[in-house]
């Protein structure tokens, strides 16, 4: 359903990086200075950031599927943060769905939950900080979805894979 966004995927991770991080930003300088505009917008940003990271995950379904299968980009490290991302979106739900609760409530149960919502947020701004960090050594360190005079580049792990026989995806895996 979302498989035309694949090609949007770098630019569509920008919207949970900022948001979710500047949310809990916000929320605890709302806190701490006990100002509701800046708890409020926290909350908008809330919103978005896991609105872009449901977008960033549904497009990086469709996106590793080049660096993986086209330019060697180990696996592993492309499942790693794939999960982070799938993280990264059901914390900042997860903080969505404990504020609404916390704010149907009244004292010290609203409280307690508020607090909780705040901490799975600043989890979620975590989360999403280190899947940001396995996405740009996706691209830096193994070039994932980098192109050079339209040539896809290869992963230099793709190379060592062709060089190790008997190592899976290695020469053998080739030529069978």
């Amino acid at each position: 359903m979302f498989s035309f966004l694949g090609q949007f995927h770098p630019q569509i991770v920008h919207t949970p990086i900022v948001m979710l991080i500047f949310s809990a930003f916000l929320a605890v300088v709302g806190r701490l200075v006990d100002r509701e505009w800046l708890r409020k917008t926290s909350v908008f940003m809330l919103v978005f950031g896991f609105l872009g990271a449901f977008l960033a995950v549904q497009s990086g379904k469709v996106a590793h599927r080049v660096p993986e299968h086209q330019q060697g980009v180990p696996e592993h490290e492309i499942d790693e943060h794939g999960e982070g991302g799938e993280w990264v979106m059901y914390l900042s739900g997860g903080a969505l769905v404990v504020m609404f609760i916390a704010s149907r409530l009244q004292g010290g149960a609203a409280n307690a939950l508020g607090l909780l919502a705040l901490l799975v947020q600043l989890c979620a701004a975590g989360a999403v900080g280190v899947t940001a960090y396995r996405g740009g050594k996706l691209v830096y360190e193994h070039g994932a979805n980098v192109k050079v005079d339209g040539q896809l580049v290869k992963s230099a792990h793709a190379a060592a894979q062709k060089a190790e026989p008997g190592e899976p995806g290695g020469k053998e895996a080739d030529e069978h």
